[in-house]
């Protein structure tokens, strides 16, 4: 475990899940895919490739497998990892507001140059956004 300080942000956990039902039958499991290869390669020339593996082929399939689940779709994660706990997962790293800004900026980039739908971004983007405040374990 580590010895700093973790920072918690007050707004807590993310409240809601903005997926509706039909919503990952209608964006598809190959898109969520294809949206973290492109993620992923933004991570790759990004500030923050530090704070990830040098390999990045195992995080493009485990990060997909969480939204995929998330929105709806096959619990591959839990299958495969057990339950997501995903700020316990992210405490090793520091992650502070200047890192959750980068990530939200490759995001929005594999957003575009995947196409995806504006009634889809916009869902997308709401949770990615408030995903990300609550992986914030860095005060700035």
């Amino acid at each position: 475990m580590t010895n700093r300080e973790i920072y918690v942000p007050p707004t807590g956990p993310p409240r809601e899940n903005p997926f509706y039902p039909g919503f990952f039958s209608e964006f598809g499991e190959e898109k969520v895919r294809m949206l973290f290869e492109s993620f992923y390669d933004e991570i790759a020339i990004s500030s923050i490739r530090d704070m990830f593996p040098e390999d990045l082929s195992e995080s493009k399939v485990r990060t997909a497998d969480f939204l995929i689940q998330v929105m709806g779709g096959f619990p591959y994660y839990s299958q495969k990892y057990g339950p997501p706990k995903m700020r316990a997962r992210h405490i090793p790293f520091e992650i502070d507001e200047n890192a959750r800004m980068v990530w939200l900026d490759c995001f929005a980039k594999a957003m575009e140059k995947n196409g995806v739908e504006d009634k889809h971004k916009e869902i997308l983007w709401k949770f990615v956004v408030e995903f990300s405040k609550w992986m914030v374990n860095k005060k700035d």
